[in-house]
């Protein structure tokens, strides 16, 4: 059986900010890679198979973090980056919610009639995609255990494949802090057990929020 270990990358500049991020990125805080090294510590004892990871800068500092100098393969795609959010990205929540309060109230309350602006990609858009990373991590590994360090609303999607729920349900999870870990069981027949989700035992008490 394979086991899915799917990690947030740990807390940002723009987190602190509340900016949005998407494909855009920003540097990790001092207290999102002490978060990222925790959660290392959590997992020093999983023999990782391989780790996949985001090539968003934040997702691959905090994936060297948690890995450290374990000899583990690292496998970087753009297919685990975080939904494109177009002329969004690095607007503060209250900037989008001062000029696009109905998009915005659909990304959050109805995501199915959710339109992106230009350069975004629509929740259906961004499903698919998630369902093809998964599928190219379920077809090079049957069994063992594999790191995802990835995106919040990327998990969040992942769970709601998972949980085999329409996208409407994508917010109705636990909510995902930075570094916060879930863990599933894919069976062969491609169902999947989620064992852990929201984990954040390791995190240090945080003074600003993780968005």
């Amino acid at each position: 059986m394979l086991t899915l270990y799917i990690a947030r990358h740990g807390q940002t500049e723009w987190n602190i900010e509340k900016r949005m991020q998407g494909w855009e990125d920003s540097k990790l805080t001092t207290l999102g890679l002490a978060n990222a090294e925790a959660l290392g510590e959590k997992l020093r004892d999983i023999p990782f198979q391989a780790a996949y990871v985001s090539t968003s800068g934040r997702a691959v500092d905090s994936a060297m973090a948690i890995l450290k100098n374990r000899s583990i393969p690292i496998i970087k795609d753009d297919i685990f980056k975080e939904i494109s959010l177009g002329s969004w990205e690095g607007k503060t929540f209250d900037d989008i919610k001062r000029n696009d309060p109905e998009m915005l109230d659909a990304y959050f309350q109805a995501p199915e009639r959710y339109i992106p602006n230009e350069g975004g990609e629509s929740f259906r858009q961004f499903e698919e995609r998630v369902r093809r990373a998964l599928g190219q991590i379920a077809r090079k590994h049957r069994e063992g255990n594999i790191l995802l360090v990835t995106h919040s609303v990327f998990i969040l999607m992942l769970l709601n494949i998972f949980k085999k729920r329409p996208i409407d349900d994508l917010w109705n999870s636990s909510y995902v802090h930075d570094t916060a870990l879930a863990v599933a069981a894919i069976k062969e027949n491609g169902d999947a057990v989620i064992l852990k989700e929201g984990d954040g035992e390791h995190r240090m008490k945080q003074a600003g929020a993780a968005w």
